[in-house]
């Protein structure tokens, strides 16, 4: 076993368990990287900042993620994918007043350049321009020409949630809203009566996740009042710019009348 039998093991925990948690994860996934077949080391291109070559993994709530981050800006896999949509199908004539939940800094700077203002929001304070629960919105109606909601529906209760998005956007407006879907269940995973971090990640993948949408999610869209458009990440563009395959874009609008 060389140097990692069981006493080189233990040596290997010792060490790590005096390191942080940011600080043994960087260490993991340089393992990780190093440890790949060179075959499976493919290079990516980033449409973000421009950055091509390897890319890093990351670690998700229950899964390791193989070439899932760019290391120049650190975009993942659903940003990189937003990106590519604005550059080929977003609003001529650019998002208008934009709000944008859970900020992502990888975007900031493409959706402010396409935005006559732009505007940043979260449940926690500190984190964004405007502290706002998603399902009790502190805005006035028609306020807003275009959200974004990147991964947040799995954090909420969507029946509260999408109602609210839906009565601040202005009419004609539009939301972009992403979020892990099983396309193979017909009704989404849930249970109000898990409550606890421990059983929210076993049951929904991460510790503040309350459910885990089925292919349903469409009809709660449009359920909501919202006519619902889609765009999916196809097989060459995940083979050029590392996305997720399947990975869906829902382009939520409100109707105009």
């Amino acid at each position: 076993m060389g140097i990692m039998n069981k006493a080189g093991i233990r040596t290997v925990e010792r060490l790590a368990s005096r390191l942080s948690q940011h600080r043994r994860e960087r260490l993991a996934k340089l393992f990780v990287a190093m440890s790949r077949p060179v075959g499976e080391q493919q290079p990516y291109a980033c449409p973000l900042c421009g950055y091509s070559g390897l890319f890093d993994p990351i670690f998700g709530s229950n899964a390791l993620r193989f070439d899932s981050e760019c290391p120049a800006c650190k975009s993942r896999e659903r940003h990189r994918f937003i990106k590519l949509w604005m550059d080929s199908d977003a609003p001529a004539d650019g998002f208008g007043s934009f709000l944008h939940f859970a900020p992502e800094p990888s975007l900031e700077h493409e959706i402010r350049s396409r935005s006559t203002e732009y505007r940043t929001a979260d449940i926690t304070p500190g984190r964004a321009d405007l502290v706002i629960d998603m399902e009790k919105i502190d805005l006035p109606d028609a306020s807003v020409d275009t959200i974004m909601a990147n991964h947040v529906l799995e954090h909420v209760d969507d029946s509260k949630a999408l109602p609210e998005l839906l009565r601040i956007l202005r009419p004609g407006g539009l939301a972009l809203l992403t979020t892990p879907v099983t396309y193979a269940w017909q009704h989404s995973y849930e249970d109000p009566s898990i409550t606890t971090p421990k059983e929210r990640h076993r049951h929904f993948g991460q510790a503040d996740h309350v459910l885990f949408f089925g292919s349903d999610i469409d009809d709660r869209i449009r359920g909501a009042g919202f006519e619902l458009d889609k765009v999916v990440a196809g097989g060459a563009q995940a083979a050029r710019y590392a996305l997720i395959r399947g990975d869906t874009i829902y382009l939520a609008r409100r109707p105009k009348h």
